[in-house]
């Protein structure tokens, strides 16, 4: 665990997520958590939709999955910047986990 370059539970994470064959998704996850809170961002003259966006991408299961939907539609417009804008997604810190992930 302490060869990864994480936090020491998502380390484990990591390591356990082999077992249940969702490796992808729990390094997607690890990498999203490794930003931050500045996945998203709210500018005042638009907080409403801003926030419904947010909201948009919300589970009932929780925030990590969350995160993982966030990533995954980010992915599937091909890492779109234009994306990330229409979203209020901020695109460098999609970068810096997409990064982290690979």
């Amino acid at each position: 665990m302490a060869e990864f370059p994480c936090d020491p539970l998502l380390s484990r994470a990591i390591i356990e997520s082999e077992k249940l064959h969702c490796v992808d998704q729990i390094v997607t996850i690890a990498g999203m958590l490794n930003v931050g809170n500045s996945i998203f961002f709210r500018p005042k003259d638009k907080a409403i939709h801003a926030d419904n966006a947010k909201l948009n991408f919300s589970r009932s299961s929780g925030d990590h999955l969350a995160l993982l939907n966030v990533f995954n539609q980010w992915k599937d417009t091909g890492y779109s910047e234009q994306w990330c804008f229409e979203q209020y997604v901020q695109v460098r810190s999609m970068r810096r986990a997409r990064d982290i992930k690979e």
